[in-house]
């Protein structure tokens, strides 16, 4: 039965290493000693289920192929890895810049209702200047029709005289 060995967030099964002294942790160690993902190398061999020969057991000795194919995989796995992280950073920096401009959109739009009822207010204003105008426009005309009448009437007795 193969154990399991969590390396990142996943678990990954590796061989026995008694069994296959080669394979799983200490090839990827000396292939990529910084890396923390572990690889069952016995599992990836052209003859993974039959590792002993006729004479008996042997060890398994990993080809140069199977060597390139690990280090591809850890090489696509920390790059996946990578853009996994970059993503999340993409999106929460997305999710910061939704929260400023939700932010300013909100401050827009009661600046915009405040505008508004502040020009409701000088249109209520000045339709009562206009009629208040109208109304000492009124008045006038009232106190100026008797003087002009006045007038008149004086004028015409001194061209009379």
């Amino acid at each position: 039965m193969q154990s399991c060995e969590v390396a990142g967030n996943r678990g990954i099964p590796h061989g026995n290493s008694s069994r296959h002294p080669d394979s799983s942790t200490n090839i990827s160690h000396r292939l990529f000693p910084n890396s923390q993902v572990h690889f069952p190398f016995h599992l990836f061999s052209p003859n993974a289920s039959s590792l002993s020969t006729e004479d008996g057991a042997r060890e398994y000795q990993p080809s140069i192929a199977d060597d390139k194919r690990l280090r591809r995989m850890i090489s696509n796995r920390e790059s996946a890895r990578r853009s996994r992280m970059r993503k999340k950073q993409q999106i929460e920096e997305l999710q910061s810049q939704v929260d400023q401009l939700q932010t300013i959109n909100r401050e827009l739009s009661q600046k915009l209702i405040n505008l508004l009822e502040n020009n409701h207010e000088i249109l209520q204003e000045n339709a009562q200047l206009k009629e208040r105008v109208s109304t000492l426009q009124m008045v006038l005309a009232d106190v100026f029709t008797p003087m002009r009448n006045l007038e008149g009437t004086s004028l015409e007795h001194k061209s009379a005289s």
